[in-house]
């Protein structure tokens, strides 16, 4: 059986837990790898890289979710750290999925890095739909208080995160935003009389990136409005609190790279929704344990690009249609693969590197 001491000596590090459960959060990331599921009865359980039996497993996964604490301010640190962040720009959205009766739905504040969103801080909504102001704020605020205002640069946002408080808010807070608003918002022409936005903007074609001249009032903030057409000629209206900036469509789109971590997060990756768990609670503590796994595969993978570049074919959207995700996921696979069967500790000890801000080299594959 391979020693995975090492992997716990870094969670021990960064994270404020006993022995025990540091060592049930290792073997765990380890089997969520390997299982590619979230489920921990059936998946999770049975790939723990430890002699026993499923069941014996399955209860000590159900008292780690019902009594372990993770302090979330740590696991964001750590996670701030791996890569490197300084100044940056954070992206919020939600997913959600029911199972059975219960709606889960989760709030993430991710920072736009690289073609992707790295997970910093999330909130277990008690709701289906959408966030409120004071939600919002309250996410905002946890990072602020960690790596403080100065460190974000910007906040984009896709059409369900408008409102006039959540607007006022990030402006009196100094805080630059590039928030898509709906088409219907209503504006005032240059006659003073108050129209759907749309109007203003039935000229733009799909060849620019339009920048409306005047200051507009949307949701009672004074913005900059940017608006295009995407692939079915619909319009995409972006607005900024930065009234002198000359391209803020180009800040939102970056907007998607959290629609990228969740799908790493689900089907390509961790299938988050596999799970049975309904307690919010531990629900949020299953989303940091893929949390840690989605960095260490993230991790692997821009080392692995960098070390030896692969010739990616490029999707229709110009996005290599391999992401550094997936080849970073195949590597730990791979390495976990010759740890167990082959108990190679070197390669283990290179694996384990890359949940450190200096990994070492690969040395195979």
């Amino acid at each position: 059986m391979p020693n995975f001491n090492r992997l716990s000596e870094i969670l021990t590090q960064n994270l404020s837990m006993n022995k025990a459960r540091i060592n049930c959060l290792s073997l765990m990331i380890i089997a969520l790898i390997t299982a590619q599921s979230s489920n921990l009865k059936k998946k999770i359980a049975r790939h723990l890289p430890k002699g026993g039996k499923t069941d014996s497993h399955y209860r000590r996964l159900q008292r780690f979710f019902a009594e372990a604490r993770i302090d979330y301010d740590q696991l964001a640190l750590m996670i701030y750290r791996l890569f490197g962040l300084g100044k940056v720009s954070l992206t919020i959205d939600r997913t959600n999925w029911k199972w059975g009766k219960s709606n889960l739905n989760i709030f993430m504040l991710g920072v736009v890095y690289k073609g992707i969103a790295i997970p910093l801080y999330w909130q277990m909504l008690d709701k289906r739909g959408n966030t409120n102001h004071l939600e919002r704020c309250e996410l905002i605020e946890r990072f602020i208080k960690q790596f403080g205002k100065d460190n974000l640069e910007m906040i984009v946002a896709d059409r369900e995160f408008v409102g006039e408080k959540w607007f006022n808010w990030l402006t009196n807070n100094h805080i630059p935003f590039a928030i898509r608003i709906k088409k219907n918002s209503k504006v005032k022409n240059h006659h003073g009389k108050l129209v759907q936005i749309k109007e203003l903007l039935r000229h733009v074609s799909h060849q620019e990136t339009y920048r409306h001249g005047r200051i507009l009032t949307v949701d009672g903030c004074l913005v900059r409005v940017f608006a295009k057409r995407d692939k079915d000629y619909g319009l995409v209206i972006v607005a900024t609190n930065q009234l002198e900036t000359v391209d803020a469509m180009t800040s939102y789109a970056k907007r998607w790279e959290i629609e990228t971590l969740f799908a790493c997060l689900k089907g390509r990756g961790f299938n988050l929704e596999d799970t049975h768990l309904t307690h919010l609670d531990r629900v949020s503590k299953l989303v940091a344990v893929n949390a840690l796994a989605f960095c260490w595969a993230y991790h692997v993978g821009i080392y692995k690009d960098k070390d030896k570049p692969l010739k990616r074919k490029l999707k229709s959207n110009a996005r290599p249609q391999v992401s550094l995700f997936a080849l970073g996921l195949d590597v730990l696979i791979e390495g976990l693969r010759l740890v167990f069967f082959n108990n190679n500790k070197t390669v283990f000890r290179q694996l384990v590197s890359f949940l450190t801000p200096k990994p070492m080299k690969i040395g195979w594959g």
